[in-house]
This record gives C-alpha cells, structure tokens and sequence, in this order.
C-alpha cells in the first residue's frame, strides 16, 4: 500500500489505524476525500478493477498506494474504505461543498488514469479522461 522507493526512503507512512471521515466529492474518478491530521486524502476510483486495486490513496496530492477496502478487515482503514459505496449516484454519505471538493480534486485530476501518478499509465484501462468529471 505505500510506493516502494517511499517505503524505502521513509518518506511516506500511513497510520493504517486511521479513521477518515470520508466524504462524497461530486465527482467521478475521485468520488471521496477526507481531511486527516491536518492533509487531504484523496481516493480515485479504478475502473481498471479488479486488475488494479478499487481505490488509489493521494495524501495532499501524492501517491501514496493503491488499496480495494473489505468491511471484515482488522485493519479500520482498510474496513472504512470497505463501507464506501461509490457505485451508488445517490447515498446516506455526507458530501463536501462544491468549492472546496473542486480543490481538492484538481490537485489530483491530472492522475485519473491508473498509473499515471508514477508516469506508467496502464496502456489497457488509461482513457483521455478528465479527473473534473462530475458524477
């Protein structure tokens, strides 16, 4: 779940223990985002599923790791991701304001293609998308 050359300089950790409060951002390929411990993380829907992990996690911006959420899991941020439902148009799950999901997401709109993060976009999902769409 963290990049390898991040894992091996120290530089990214994430506290699996977390809890994010997620919240609905109006748009389609970065249907969630939270604030945590002060940054925004940010998921991005994979329609590459399931060759790719469901989500990809951005932390203000950066590419932290993919992860697929399981509502079993011992690991809480593994199990809230898991309770998510981003295939539903309309749900119970609080939405942010339209101001501050659009930036949000435009820090991470440029990566709407799996792999684009790491400049190796999947060349079987990747698509001329746009990371703005609205769901």
């Amino acid at each position: 779940m963290v990049p390898e050359d991040a894992a091996r300089s120290g530089q990214l950790k994430i506290d699996t223990s977390a809890r994010p409060e997620w919240l609905r951002t109006g748009y389609k390929f970065f249907p969630y985002a939270a604030i945590q411990s002060g940054k925004w993380w940010v998921l991005r829907f994979n329609y590459g599923f399931p060759e790719h992990d469901l989500y990809t996690l951005f932390i203000d911006g950066d590419w932290v790791g993919d992860i697929t959420g399981a509502m079993t899991s011992q690991i809480p941020l593994v199990a809230i991701i898991g309770a998510l439902k981003p295939e539903l148009s309309t749900t119970d799950e609080p939405t942010l304001d339209p101001d501050t999901a659009a930036s949000v997401v435009t820090v991470v709109a440029p990566y709407v293609n799996y792999g684009s993060e790491r400049n190796d976009p999947c060349i079987f999902c990747s698509e001329n998308r746009d990371g703005m769409t609205l769901a």
